[in-house]
């Protein structure tokens, strides 16, 4: 399970675009509600929400870049 972890943050680091960003985020949130995760130590899960919020930070930076929500108003 480790690599999988390992496999994520690589993942994370690299991650550029924004579709890319959500792809990501959809994996670790798939992947945090699957049994193998609830079997991780506590440790092992923080390190998973820890890229979890390292996607959303990353996310944040393309808000401002959105036409459509400046044009519809989100």
């Amino acid at each position: 399970m480790h690599l999988a972890i390992e496999e994520l943050g690589n993942r994370v680091k690299m991650a550029q675009g924004k579709f890319e960003l959500l792809r990501l985020r959809e994996d670790i949130t798939t992947f945090m509600n699957s049994p193998p995760f609830q079997q991780l130590s506590q440790n092992d899960k923080n390190r998973v929400e820890d890229l979890l919020v390292e996607v959303l930070a990353k996310e944040e930076q393309y808000k401002g870049c959105d036409p459509l929500r400046t044009i519809l108003g989100y």
